[in-house]
């Protein structure tokens, strides 16, 4: 790439890059993530074991994938279901899913306490009182009821609540109470002294009751308000969230122009932090997942399905490639390293929260514009007959080449994902060459 590209590249996006590194709001949201990433890492590695590696019917072992479970057992069908292997492997799933449910299962909360104890500090509150305060809120915000499939009401919580699904809300959550309870905090004439007798912890505590009390108080003012308002039919802020996002979205059908507008949107809310895909898994749910399987009875030859946009999952290999070839930050070499094996089965957040992707403005561009691109190009070579419609179901861990060719029934899906590739490291090197040219504002701290 010529280097007046880059020159060009790096006068644009330099000053807009340079006034987000120093929010310290973003700054606290960003440091959040990194937190944790231990869980996310960690996750990933028992994710892989669960659902690749351990899977009867997955990617390894399945008779959709490269079937080893027939070849190590000599069983096939109804046989190999009731086989002990197969039990000895769903046990092995079971504990893997224990440590995949930290790592990914409430990552939302995880979330609320790590970006409120960020907040605390650069607002001037306590860290940890902060923290606890926004987890009292977040709980509070949750719904306390889950609903059977018999429709009996019984007291507990909705895991997707503490999930993917609900990281906006515990944004929009942890920001809120964090500021109340720190501006009340900060509030002298409201703070209950203790003598000078009483052990500092416990006075430290009695200082924050009063802002512990109004701030919990006015949360839950606002979920018994959303509760029983039902705002477009729902009783929870996550719900509503949701539903605001999605109601939009919901009148549209196939087409290369829906399907741009489609992937934009993902990975747009994917770079803010969100899991675009749980965003828009009422496009993905009655429009992609119907076509695949469309596609799958012989009903129909739809381009876009479920499959088609899982297949490009893997263009984040390709900013991984190009920071091994091109970048000289050691940062990111080494955070690429790190997620290479999880992303090698399509598991991004190691690198969205790690390097990080999420928030940064120098991998906007591409990390949107590489999806596009790929869809376009997708969509010309099955038009022009060159790639067969993706008709099988197949794991969304499937590895890159294996994934196109098994979902296509043709080798020639497989070098569909390989032109992706290929293309996408073009894209992606010109602004992870610029990337060695900045030095992070957080890093310097």
């Amino acid at each position: 790439m010529g280097s007046a590209l880059i020159e060009k590249f790096e006068s644009v996006m330099m000053p807009v890059a340079s006034k987000i590194s120093g929010n310290k709001y973003l700054l606290a949201m960003r440091d959040s993530f990194s937190m944790l990433l231990p869980f996310i890492i960690v996750g990933s590695f028992f994710g892989i074991m669960q659902w690749v590696v351990l899977d009867p019917w997955g990617t390894l072992l399945g008779e959709n994938g490269m079937n080893l479970g027939a070849s190590i057992t000599g069983l096939t069908g109804d046989a190999y279901k009731a086989s002990g292997f197969v039990s000895t492997l769903q046990i092995l799933q079971g504990l893997c899913n224990n440590v995949v449910t930290v790592g990914f299962g409430v990552f939302s909360f995880l979330l609320v306490m790590a970006f409120s104890y960020r907040l605390g500090g650069i607002w001037g509150g306590d860290k940890f009182s902060t923290a606890l305060t926004a987890v009292g809120a977040f709980i509070i915000m949750t719904p306390q009821q889950v609903v059977t499939k018999a429709g009996e009401k019984l007291g507990g919580f909705d895991m997707n609540y503490f999930g993917n699904k609900g990281v906006l809300t515990a944004i929009i959550v942890a920001t809120v109470a964090s500021w109340i309870f720190v501006k009340l905090s900060q509030n002298e004439k409201i703070k209950i002294k203790m003598p000078e007798t009483v052990p500092p912890a416990v006075a430290k505590s009695f200082e924050v009751l009063v802002p512990v009390f109004f701030t919990l108080g006015f949360f839950t003012v606002w979920s018994t308000i959303l509760a029983n308002a039902q705002f477009l039919g729902t009783t929870c802020l996550n719900d509503l969230i949701y539903s605001l996002v999605q109601a939009p979205l919901m009148g549209f059908s196939q087409g290369l122009g829906f399907s741009i507008l489609y992937q934009a949107i993902v990975w747009f809310f994917w770079w803010f932090g969100i899991h675009g895909h749980n965003v828009t898994a009422a496009i993905q749910n009655m429009v992609y997942m119907p076509a695949q399987l469309a596609n799958q009875a012989g009903d129909a030859s739809y381009i876009f399905s479920n499959g088609f946009f899982e297949a490009g999952l893997m263009h984040i290999m390709a900013l991984v490639i190009a920071i091994i070839l091109f970048s000289k930050k050691e940062s990111w070499r080494a955070v690429a390293k790190l997620g290479a094996p999880a992303m090698f089965f399509n598991i991004q957040e190691p690198l969205a929260f790690g390097l990080p992707i999420v928030l940064n403005p120098l991998l906007l561009v591409p990390y949107v514009l590489v999806p596009i691109v790929n869809t376009v190009i997708g969509y010309l070579a099955i038009s022009f007959g060159l790639v067969p419609v993706f008709k099988y179901v197949v794991p969304w861990t499937m590895p890159l080449f294996f994934g196109g060719t098994i979902g296509t029934g043709s080798i020639m899906g497989g070098l569909l994902q390989i032109v992706w590739l290929l293309i996408d490291i073009v894209i992606y090197a010109p602004f992870v060459i610029a990337g060695n040219k900045v030095k992070d504002e957080y890093e310097e701290e």
